[in-house]
């Protein structure tokens, strides 16, 4: 991807997702928040994208990535009032949608503009799939693993401040001691947990621990453990033997990844 052309997407992104701001911040907090998570998801996939040695252009690809692979969350927060695709609708597919509709991605070649719309696609799929492109592929990968870098964040500062998180991220979960046994198993079982098993913020905070095992390069890992999110996050589950077993688990694989 040529510099020019990554202007003229960041250009767009921040006309359109301003454009739904309304000077309310309270009203405004969900969006604000969808804007600072997708520069900090640049950030991450940028550094992703180094670590690995890609070129300066495909840099600037990972970064258009990470700059749109959340575009559809501005329009879905305002139809539907939350960021539970379970209750609404595919983030995703909306945002490939909205891409478009607004033709924003002419300026690219038609390879360039299949890379961006599929690994925005499947950016949030319970797997990826086996029948794209290699290059498609490691793109998918290093946005899925920028994407979990930012929302271990995004959760982890709540906790260190003492905050309850924004009602629409938590998807209006209840605020109850109670740990989902099946979420706990899949850690136990070095598997990624699944989303219809949550009940309970402390199920939502488990499965994003249990992200741990679709984590595709090391790196991320090694930041996991230098940014200690994770620590926070599980610092803030309820002291109990089968959460603490949990814990240990993925604080492990983390530390696998330690050079």
């Amino acid at each position: 991807m040529l510099n020019d052309q990554l202007i003229h997407l960041k250009s767009w992104f921040h006309t359109y997702s301003h454009d739904f701001l309304t000077g309310d911040a309270e009203a405004d907090g969900p969006h604000t928040l969808k804007i600072d998570h997708t520069a900090r998801v640049c950030e991450n996939i940028c550094h992703l994208a180094r670590s690995i040695g890609m070129t300066e252009r495909q840099q600037r690809m990972a970064e258009a990535v990470g700059l749109f692979h959340d575009v559809g969350r501005f329009e879905q927060y305002q139809r539907f009032g939350t960021f539970n695709d379970h209750k609404s609708v595919n983030h995703a597919a909306l945002g490939v949608k909205v891409l478009e509709a607004a033709n924003v991605l002419d300026r690219l070649d038609g390879d360039r503009r299949a890379l961006l719309l599929d690994a925005i696609r499947f950016h949030n799929a319970p797997a990826l799939p086996g029948n794209k492109p290699a290059e498609t592929t490691l793109f998918m990968r290093l946005i899925r693993d920028a994407d979990k870098l930012d929302i271990w964040k995004v959760f982890a500062d709540y906790y260190r401040q003492d905050q309850v998180p924004e009602p629409a991220i938590v998807q209006y979960l209840a605020d109850t001691p109670a740990c989902s046994d099946a979420i706990i198993d899949a850690i136990g079982q070095h598997r990624m947990a699944k989303f219809q098993h949550m009940r309970s913020i402390n199920d939502f905070k488990l499965l994003q621990l249990s992200w741990v095992f679709d984590i595709q390069f090391p790196e991320t890992l090694v930041q996991a453990g230098k940014r200690g999110d994770l620590r926070v996050i599980a610092d803030s589950l309820p002291d109990n033997a089968a959460v603490h077993g949990a814990v240990e688990v993925v604080m492990a694989k983390v530390a696998s990844a330690t050079p």
